[in-house]
């Protein structure tokens, strides 16, 4: 339909396949006006290139992360969820969802944020020791949840895990133990990961991400444990006439098994058996 000149956006022919439009045009087809349905928010994911601001504008002109984004998903209001520094790259949420950006950046939430760090040199046990119990740095104390060494990279390339986003944080958690950051990746934002997004992509989030992340931070209540289906074993009868012997709510044994004690007919565990009245000639009376 678009080759065949049927589709006009703001009164003009579209001429193109890949034609970007947004919300704030409009589109004919055919002489009848359409407009796309979306959420009251935009929910995106980005892969921040080196060089560029984790900001919405700059006056100085240089670029940043929003400049990045396709004009069809560029809506008033948009923000990243957090910043990464001038020259450190990886993941970053974008949303117009002012809640769910506060959230996100909250200590109090504790969402885990995952980088990839080059080092000068290697990080001893003693170091390590230092980052997991915390490190004082301009912003306070600080401290790792998780680092561990990625052997299959070259040099000395770490995985360390925070529940903050402090300005920095990561680079002067490792200035405090003397070894300095060659490079930084953020990987992952609570379930949010990198690994599907070229470095200056931008996409939407799917709803099982957003569900997700919205999950985390107690935007959306965990469903209800269902009831069990498990088919219950069938429970015996009772015999007819005689009703189910149940132990006593005090603990105390049956009746029947204290009399059997009093009268010392029972026999011990490994043992003759215990003292009490002989027992009658007649042996079949007590068998």
């Amino acid at each position: 339909m678009i080759l065949s000149g049927y589709v006009r956006v703001n009164e003009h022919v579209a001429e193109s396949l890949i034609m970007e439009v947004s919300h704030r045009d409009s589109i004919d087809v055919d002489g009848r006006q359409v407009a796309a349905t979306r959420t009251s928010h935009v929910y995106l994911l980005a892969n921040k290139p080196d060089g560029h601001l984790s900001s919405v504008t700059d006056d100085r002109g240089r670029p940043t992360i929003i400049q990045l984004v396709p004009r069809a998903l560029r809506m008033n209001g948009l923000v990243p969820a957090g910043r990464l520094d001038l020259h450190s790259t990886g993941l970053m949420l974008l949303t117009t969802d002012g809640e769910l950006v506060n959230r996100v950046t909250h200590p109090r939430y504790q969402i885990e944020k995952e980088y990839h760090v080059q080092l000068d040199r290697v990080v001893t046990p003693t170091a390590a020791s230092t980052l997991k119990t915390g490190v004082e740095i301009e912003t306070g104390q600080a401290r790792a949840m998780a680092l561990r060494r990625l052997h299959d990279a070259k040099g000395f390339k770490y995985s360390i895990t925070l529940n903050e986003g402090r300005k920095r944080e990561v680079r002067l958690m490792f200035r405090a133990v003397s070894r300095q950051v060659l490079a930084l990746e953020r990987v992952r934002i609570g379930n949010l990961m990198v690994t599907d997004l070229e470095v200056g992509e931008v996409r939407e989030m799917t709803d099982q991400e957003l569900a997700g992340i919205r999950r985390m931070v107690g935007m959306v209540k965990n469903a209800p444990k269902q009831p069990s289906t498990q088919p219950q074993p069938p429970q015996r009868p009772s015999r007819p006439g005689r009703p189910a012997q149940q132990r006593p709510k005090s603990g105390k044994p049956p009746e029947r098994a204290r009399l059997a004690r009093s009268t010392g007919t029972h026999r011990r565990a490994n043992g003759p058996p215990s003292s009490g009245p002989r027992r009658s000639d007649n042996r079949g009376s007590n068998r």
